[in-house]
């Protein structure tokens, strides 16, 4: 008799720890599943990107160290550098600490510092430098802003204002908040 109820006993103890076990792996099969799209699927080193217009005209140009590309989350860009062209020629570059460009490939943020430069080959006027943090980018309208403190150099001014809004195109600068300026004369 006592037998069989060792034989029940080891029979009820494996059903039991059977149960426990697959319980167990169906939480940590879930939680790999569900962290899934935190996990690149491809790096790229020295990455560039190019982008044309309609008529096959180099529009803009994006250059980083690293990419790191996420299935379903922005990707992440070590020392991005972007080029707007006007007439196949670099008429604004943007850098940055960091950047992350959106999963539809339209919208880069650029992270920690970021300088945007008008570039005066071209158009042959005086360089223009804005210095600022956390800059957003839409490529499609090659529009930019941000809310962080920036300063703009230009000429023998200096200028700072609380948020800025860039439009390359047309090279409109908005200041958004508490702006000063400070003119020297040469």
């Amino acid at each position: 008799m006592l037998n069989r109820w060792t034989g029940w006993l080891i029979l009820i103890s494996f059903a039991l720890g059977t149960t426990w076990l697959v319980q167990s792996l169906e939480k940590q099969f879930s939680t790999v599943t569900e962290s899934h799209d935190h996990v690149p699927d491809y790096t790229m080193q020295n990455f560039t990107s190019t982008q044309m217009d309609e008529q096959g005209i180099l529009k803009n140009q994006l250059t980083a160290e690293m990419m790191i590309h996420y299935p379903k989350t922005n990707t992440k860009l070590t020392t991005p550098l972007m080029v707007f062209y006007k007439d196949e020629q670099p008429a604004w570059t943007v850098r940055a600490e960091q950047g992350e460009v959106s999963p539809d490939g339209h919208q880069v943020w650029l992270l920690g510092h970021t300088t945007i430069q008008r570039e005066t080959a071209l158009q042959q006027k005086k360089p223009l430098k804005i210095i600022s943090r956390n800059v957003w980018v839409r490529l499609d309208t090659e529009y930019a802003e941000t809310a962080a403190p920036t300063t703009i150099l230009f000429n023998n001014s200096e200028t700072h204002s609380i948020g800025m809004r860039v439009l390359m195109p047309t090279e409109q600068i908005d200041l958004l908040s508490q702006v000063r300026g400070h003119y020297v004369l040469p």
